[in-house]
């Protein structure tokens, strides 16, 4: 489609998008009859950005925190995971506009294990609650955030003393739709989320790939989105116990990392202890 087509197309649908995550206008649980299925692979064009670098010794616990590093005194933060063929993980994939369909009993949890908080994405509801588990002998600060293109806006502060369960309400500000988690004791600890309006969504594996299954047969929009990406859109149209395939493309070109986040390379010259720079006996990371 014609390039000024394509915008105001994503245009709509972001409109529709932010009515449903807001205000869950639009979906009602039910039985599916010939359910149908989409699925496909999700891509990343050219070279993915590398990895972000942090100093283990600017934050506490580095003892703790360091049984995952790169061997020499710092935590690497890789958002992008693509395979040699393109094959993007953690980008999520939502149907857009479905009214009605199977039950939406879904609880997203986000687990902290290694002073790493994970998944790295994950789906949320808006106005719902999400589980915060702290499997770590350490205590954290989960710090929330609602997002919308360069605005960010402090949702929650949960501190979480070791090995607890706690949990706290997704509220997104009018008009957001993204989700961020960070540690505010460790700043190498983030994950992020977006918003969805019904069950129908999934989160890609290491194969780039996804299913979406059950859905009501007829014709629906569907995007993907990653972490510093612009959200791509698509359309479907399911018969009844019929398979769709629909495959998204995005281009490490278009990649936005605001420049305060941009962690290229090793900002200073530490001094680190002997015992800081032994192999991690968790996960020896490498860029």
């Amino acid at each position: 489609m014609a390039r000024w087509n394509k915008y105001l197309y994503i245009g709509i649908w972001i409109g529709l998008f932010l009515l449903t995550v807001s205000t869950g206008w639009g979906y009602e649980e039910g039985t599916v009859v010939d359910g149908a299925t989409v699925r496909g692979q999700v891509t990343l064009k050219g070279t993915p950005p590398p990895a972000r670098i942090y100093h283990l010794i600017f934050s506490p616990n580095i003892d703790f925190c360091g049984k995952i590093s790169d061997g020499k005194g710092n935590r690497l933060l890789k958002e992008f995971r693509a395979a040699p063929d393109g094959a993007l993980e953690n980008a999520v994939v939502a149907v857009v506009g479905v009214e009605r369909g199977k039950p939406f009993n879904y609880t997203p949890e986000l687990t902290i294990e290694n002073c790493r908080i994970e998944p790295f994405v994950t789906p949320v509801r808006n106005n719902h609650r999400i589980t915060l588990i702290n499997k770590d002998l350490i205590a954290h600060d989960v710090q929330g955030y609602t997002l919308k293109d360069d605005y960010t806006f402090a949702m929650f502060n949960k501190p979480l003393t070791p090995e607890t369960i706690a949990a706290k309400t997704v509220e997104l500000r009018k008009g957001h739709y993204l989700f961020r988690t960070q540690c505010g004791v460790h700043d190498y600890m983030q994950s992020w989320g977006m918003a969805v309006g019904n069950p129908y969504f999934a989160v890609t594996g290491s194969d780039g790939r996804f299913t979406i299954p059950d859905l009501p047969p007829g014709k629906y929009d569907v995007i993907a989105w990653h972490p510093h990406m612009k959200v791509r859109a698509g359309r479907v149209n399911v018969e009844p116990n019929g398979k769709a395939e629909l495959n998204f493309e995005f281009d490490a070109a278009e990649i936005d990392i605001p420049l305060h986040d941009l962690q290229k390379q090793f900002r200073l010259d530490t001094a680190l202890q002997p015992r800081h720079l032994t192999p991690p006996s968790v996960e020896l990371q490498r860029e």
